[in-house]
């Protein structure tokens, strides 16, 4: 299992209560794969440096977590098909980085 960080854009239009929806929608994939949340961060609303899909402006959400690369791309094509997500990006975090 590897570290990894999503950070979601979600639509702005949406109330609190579906965007916990959709972020636990994201956790729950990343259990049933036997993957561990341990970290999460509501950025908010931001404007975005470029329209996405009309909008001007996306919610943001981090998500840390540890999990099996089955996962990661189960995760990646949920998101690709759900309308209330803007963008995603997962990126691995490499341990022990020396400059």
């Amino acid at each position: 299992m590897s570290d990894y960080e999503i950070m979601v854009i979600f639509d702005a239009s949406l109330d609190d209560e579906a965007i916990e929806k959709e972020y636990h929608k994201i956790t729950s994939v990343i259990e049933k794969g036997k993957g561990v949340v341990s970290d999460s961060v509501k950025w908010g609303v931001r404007k975005l440096a470029y329209a996405i899909k009309h909008q001007e402006n996306g919610y943001y959400y981090i998500i840390e977590f540890n999990a099996d690369e089955k996962v990661i791309n189960e995760i990646d094509r949920i998101n690709k098909i759900n309308d209330k997500i803007l963008r995603h990006l997962i990126v691995k975090k490499e341990k022990n980085l020396k400059e």
